[in-house]
């Protein structure tokens, strides 16, 4: 593992901030030309290995970024006390800062590899036609996710689409909905190389991916991810027709899904968003209102952990008595995506469609939520379409907390200025700007 991972990195450090590749040479292995260039079966897995090697790279700072936006944790750095400020919302928002530029560059170090295995794929002879069509579907699975998350924090600024040609970058897109419908065309494109990818892949994957490391298998969790980019692009028929294609079981574990693995292992990464209990400096806390707005009784608050005493996160002004504590050790897996958001996505999907029968079959999925996830009694609302989907988003700040959703919801439901503020100098940040090195760029 960590001579296949000196070789991606060999291929992907000198992918700069405006997607600029030079030729690395790396002495223990083939010359990134070589890779271009007729392929082997044992290069292209390789660059597999490095493409999910990139999804889990920075992922502790996406998560804790979106997570202290929108409101759920505070993350605390005694070296860096940007966290709580810029990112908390006082107008100090700066584009050359390690929230904007550093997480901007590893989204598209992963487009580049997976561009990479792309071309390689077109440009070798070692193949089956079935074989080629399982390293697309792969390839162009993991370019959409690693666009997702780009645009998930620069949202209507844009992103770029089109990086294959560094000489010729594709322009921005002009907002977010522009950048949604294409990364969408792309997990189109990867579900069709999928259904087209025979019985096995050429490749083996990690133990993040069992019982979704076959074509057929591989391709149910394209369709998840197609389901959550519908509701991003407010297409919720789409929405319904990628959840049900998906790998949804509304009487089975919340937990099923595709994960990241991490080790503790030399050369390996552990979970960036595990911290011991009641550690002081730099730790992550649970926001205040997490706790306090909360069904009594709400299962869901083992997320959070009580702390011995309170943690300063302001001094003088903001204090936090919970530890985040959603990820309880150095090498617990984080989901790509799992069958909890799935329920939530249908139960969403049939909101939106606004029928009484959908709506009443939306509340059978509400309580599988509410009962199984938070030991709560059934839903007792009004069966409204307004009033569903309050309750809708309230299961999702619970179901999903810390993974990187609220901030996302509360934007795509125009509802920002509805989460809270600690302090009378914070607001809500609605995106991340442009990173510096891009301003003024070819295409920028």
């Amino acid at each position: 593992m960590k001579r296949i991972n000196q070789y991606i990195l060999a291929i992907v450090a000198v992918f700069t901030l405006s997607c600029e590749l030079d030729e690395p040479v790396d002495l223990n292995n083939p010359s990134f030309g070589g890779v271009l260039n007729d392929a082997s079966i044992g290069q292209l897995n390789e660059l597999v290995t490095g493409i999910v090697a990139r999804a889990s790279t920075g992922m502790g700072n996406y998560h804790d970024i979106v997570g202290v936006i929108g409101r759920e944790i505070y993350r605390i750095d005694v070296s860096d006390p940007r966290w709580v400020g810029d990112l908390l919302g006082t107008g100090n928002l700066d584009n050359s800062a390690f929230y904007t530029g550093t997480n901007f560059s590893t989204r598209y170090n992963g487009v580049k590899t997976a561009n990479t295995l792309i071309s390689a794929v077109e440009n070798t002879s070692v193949l089956t036609n079935a074989e080629a069509q399982g390293y697309l579907a792969f390839a162009k699975t993991f370019k959409a996710h690693a666009l997702l998350f780009a645009l998930n924090h620069q949202y209507d600024n844009g992103i770029r689409i089109d990086v294959e040609d560094p000489n010729a970058l594709g322009a921005f897109t002009s907002n977010a909905a522009e950048g949604y419908d294409a990364i969408g065309d792309l997990l189109d494109e990867a579900a069709g190389h999928a259904a087209n990818a025979g019985n096995s892949f050429a490749f083996g994957l990690t133990t993040g991916f069992d019982g979704f490391d076959t074509p057929a298998t591989f391709e149910t969790f394209i369709k998840a991810l197609q389901a959550r980019v519908a509701l991003y692009q407010e297409d919720y028929a789409s929405a319904a027709t990628f959840v049900d294609q998906s790998f949804i079981n509304e009487s089975g574990s919340f937990d099923v899904g595709v994960y990241r693995v991490f080790a503790n292992a030399s050369g390996d990464r552990v979970n960036a968003l595990f911290f011991p209990n009641n550690t002081n400096g730099t730790t992550r806390l649970v926001q205040n209102d997490w706790v306090t707005d909360a069904e009594a009784g709400d299962l869901r608050l083992s997320k959070a952990s009580l702390r011995t005493s309170p943690a300063t996160v302001i001094t003088g002004q903001l204090f936090a008595s919970y530890d985040a504590w959603n990820v309880k050790d150095q090498v617990q897996p984080m989901a790509f995506i799992r069958n909890e958001e799935l329920i939530l996505i249908k139960a969403e999907a049939l909101i939106q469609e606004g029928s009484a029968a959908s709506l009443a079959e939306a509340v059978i999925l509400i309580d599988v939520i509410r009962t199984q996830a938070g030991g709560l009694p059934a839903y007792a609302g009004a069966v409204t379409q307004s009033a569903l989907i309050d309750e809708m988003l309230t299961q999702r700040r619970y179901s999903l907390f810390d993974e990187g959703h609220r901030w996302i919801d509360m934007r795509r439901y125009d509802r920002l200025d509805q989460l809270p503020l600690d302090l009378t100098n914070h607001s809500v940040i609605r995106e991340l700007p442009r990173p510096f090195n891009e301003v003024g760029v070819q295409g920028g």
